[in-house]
């Protein structure tokens, strides 16, 4: 496993209990680490040049096709063991994940400017929506630009595009979304104007009505049904929203109180079941989420997100437990 995804996944932890602000931390570290590795390639490409507009000129284009991905798979090599395509794998899974905290902590997004948080769905988009195994890097450096120091560090990033335009890309990416696997994020993207008081503008409506069925390559924070519900009755969202961030926002599953029938949703939504499944589909994602928190996995985290892992383990084992009695298996 390499560094990036054990991060990564200590994230994912903590945004699968609402914890945004902790997942966040770790999201935004990951995510100033690998654009200091994007923004040094996209850098050196602009200091090669001799006016600010030579990577928009076809001679600046054909270098960037001949010099930026060779590079960037050199520089994902040397930092962190891994080719341009894993790295990518794992930088689209990073800003999902980035974006994630930014759509549903009221305090994380009042951090990041509406225009930044834009450009970054728009990359997001990009990045996600390219042919599987003919993913670039390119095409997201005529969407943001990454200032990195002299000591490759990365600064900020910096949009290339009106907000007009951006907007009328990500409809445009919206559009191309729709019938594949990425189309949650079109969810996603509506939750973000929402929560930021966003509503009011054509982006919403629009992207509210291509948003449709949830449906993510990820996990989200929550159900489809409490989504839709969320855009049909925003006023009273907003009110139960405000009214969870008094009581700390969390709301836990109590096995002693809930029905059979709750309990199969719950434990099946544990290890990503749905409809009908065979007793060995059970099992295998058993031990794929079982595998996740193992003590071997954790060892080198600190005392509190190894205690994070033991709970997360406890309520797998519980759940497979349910599941195993409740199915004969």
């Amino acid at each position: 496993m390499n560094p990036i995804e054990r991060m990564r996944q200590v994230a994912d932890l903590l945004i699968s209990q609402r914890r945004y602000r902790e997942s966040y931390t770790i999201y935004d570290e990951l995510h100033r680490q690998m654009w200091s590795v994007f923004g040094t390639v996209q850098s050196e490409l602009a200091l090669s040049s001799p006016n600010s507009t030579w990577m928009h000129t076809p001679a600046g284009q054909s270098t960037r096709k001949v010099y930026a991905e060779p590079a960037a798979s050199v520089l994902c090599a040397r930092m962190y063991g891994v080719s341009l395509s894993l790295a990518l794998e794992e930088f689209i899974r990073v800003i999902h994940g980035h974006l994630q905290c930014v759509a549903c902590d009221p305090a994380v997004s009042g951090e990041i400017p509406s225009e930044l948080a834009l450009n970054e769905f728009l990359v997001l988009y990009t990045l996600a929506l390219q042919p599987e195994r003919q993913k670039k890097i390119t095409p997201i450096f005529a969407i943001v630009t990454a200032i990195v120091d002299r000591d490759h560090r990365f600064r900020r990033l910096r949009p290339n595009a009106y907000r007009s335009t951006v907007e009328k890309q990500l409809l445009e990416q919206a559009h191309r979304s729709k019938g594949t696997e990425w189309r949650g994020l079109n969810r996603l993207l509506a939750d973000y104007l929402l929560n930021t008081g966003q509503t009011k503008g054509d982006l919403y409506a629009r992207i509210l009505a291509l948003a449709g069925p949830f449906s993510s390559r990820f996990h989200s924070w929550h159900s489809h049904s409490n989504r839709q519900d969320r855009h049909q009755r925003s006023d009273r969202y907003e009110n139960s929203e405000r009214r969870d961030r008094r009581t700390g926002g969390s709301r836990t599953f109590d096995v002693t109180e809930a029905t059979d029938d709750e309990k199969r949703q719950y434990y099946g939504s544990l290890f990503g079941l749905s409809g009908k499944v065979t007793k060995s589909q059970i099992r295998s994602r058993y031990i794929e989420s079982v595998a996740l928190y193992h003590p071997d996995k954790v060892q080198h985290l600190g005392p509190e997100l190894k205690r994070l892992a033991e709970e997360k383990t406890k309520e797998i084992n519980a759940a497979y437990d349910w599941l195993r009695t409740k199915y004969e298996i």
